[in-house]
């Protein structure tokens, strides 16, 4: 004999509910990047010039730059932390949200950091 069951009886966890962001997180959100941006200094806002708004490529950027590859590779990481970091703190300041909030709308934003970037450095 065989054991029949269907989907109905099976109990499935129920999603997690998302985070109620406050009214103007994207407006908080933006203006804490670009703040960010313009607290870089000079070259490191160049090269992100070059790299988000003028599509240059890690290669384009090395020979622009008289670098390594290698290099320009860490230094637009080393850029991005910096700027995730004062995202966080501008974020922080603006927005009454909890830690477990900050941090869902931190991961948000990594996940769409280079579209942000990019939107901005077109303004």
């Amino acid at each position: 004999m065989v054991a029949s069951w269907s989907f109905a009886s099976v109990s499935l966890p129920e999603p997690p509910v998302p985070a109620r962001f406050p009214a103007g997180a994207e407006a908080a959100f933006r203006g804490a990047l670009t703040d960010s941006i313009e607290a870089l200094e000079l070259c490191d806002r160049n090269m992100l010039r070059f790299h988000y708004f003028h599509g240059l490529c890690v290669d384009q950027l090395a020979d622009m730059f008289c670098i390594h590859r290698a290099a320009v590779v860490r230094q637009l990481a080393r850029i991005r932390e910096r700027m995730l970091r004062d995202v966080r703190r501008g974020l922080a300041a603006r927005l009454p949200l909890d830690r477990h909030q900050l941090e869902h709308l931190i991961d948000v934003a990594r996940r769409r950091f280079d579209l942000a970037i990019t939107r901005i450095l077109r303004t």
